[in-house]
């Protein structure tokens, strides 16, 4: 199966740098990951703070099914994140 594209729900914080933000997701192991994405690949639903806001990244999603999926982030990683937070295109 080709890897398709797709969006993941996050957390998006802003970044030292002006053409990225920060992405923070829980992996199915419990465990936050935090990775970098272009501001271009991210869909905040507010402007990002220091808090933190709700928002989407562009991921390829490599499979998805059962209560957990497995996407390739913007950064590179290959993260196994629940399955309710991934939306294929």
């Amino acid at each position: 199966m080709a890897a398709a594209k797709g969006s993941m729900e996050c957390q998006l914080y802003r970044s030292a740098f002006s053409g990225e933000l920060v992405f923070q997701v829980k992996t199915t192991d419990g465990r936050p990951y935090e990775g970098v994405t272009p501001k271009h690949c991210a869909t905040p639903d507010n402007a990002p703070s220091g808090a933190g806001v709700q928002g989407q990244v562009e991921v390829r999603v490599l499979s998805n099914g059962g209560n957990e999926a497995r996407v390739s982030a913007p950064d590179g990683e290959i993260l196994t994140v629940p399955a309710g937070l991934v939306r294929q295109m």
